[in-house]
């Protein structure tokens, strides 16, 4: 359909809805023209993956190492400031960048982990000065928390098998390995525990790849390292 505004016949689209990479858009625009200003939209600000990559890697590493066993559980609080800053701002603020970018599924998993990094450094930090308990009932509610990440994880997975390999395989590790290492903190067993922090140390080391494949295949404008990517 056309309207004639002067001598100038416009096209005119009825409202209709439209899917990007950032969501639902109800627009009269074609969805060529949507798609156009998504790609505007990617190229214009630089790409915050790796760093909150680098940033969710580098977390997950330094707390699932007491986790897996491999170190005393009272060393976790050496961790709690790399956890909080980079692990947990500085991942959430590249979330909100990804936002920007307009990549719903970038910017909800590190807005998610980084703000729950941040949760559960401020909670160890708040129980070695005394802020919190440091009975069962208070470890009950991290594993609460724990295991409700558990499931936000595994919602990321099943979006990641339309994006590429690299992200598959880094929430694929991350799932079982929130909820199996909630597991003593609800009264369970502390070997199962373990097992989930070997799942934690897995995806943080599978993060450290994604985020190098990241920096280095956009520095040098090709594949350096694969993601394995559906596109």
């Amino acid at each position: 359909m056309t309207h004639t505004n002067g001598n100038v016949a416009e096209k005119y689209t009825p409202l209709h809805e439209t899917w990007t990479k950032a969501g639902p858009v109800v627009s009269h625009m074609p969805e060529e023209r949507l798609h156009e200003m998504q790609e505007v939209s990617e190229a214009s600000i630089g790409e915050p993956g790796a760093m909150s990559l680098f940033g969710f890697a580098v977390g997950t590493l330094l707390v699932a190492i007491p986790i897996a066993g491999q170190l005393p559980q009272s060393s976790s609080l050496a961790a709690m400031p790399a956890l909080l800053i980079f692990g947990g701002l500085a991942q959430f603020i590249g979330g909100l960048f990804a936002y920007r970018k307009g990549n719903t599924f970038a910017a909800t998993a590190f807005c998610s982990f980084g703000a729950n990094n941040v949760v559960v450094s401020t909670f160890f930090l708040f129980q070695a000065i005394g802020l919190l308990p440091t009975n069962s009932d208070a470890m009950m509610y991290l594993g609460v928390d724990l295991f409700c990440f558990a499931f936000i994880a595994l919602v990321m997975l099943l979006a990641s098998f339309k994006l590429n390999a690299a992200f598959v395989l880094v929430l694929l590790a991350l799932a079982p390995g929130y909820g199996l290492s909630a597991v003593a903190d609800v009264g369970g067993s502390t070997t199962v525990t373990e097992v989930g922090g070997w799942f934690l140390i897995c995806s943080a080391g599978l993060a450290f790849y994604s985020g190098a494949a990241l920096v280095l295949n956009s520095t040098y404008e090709r594949t350096v390292l694969p993601m394995f990517s559906r596109a």
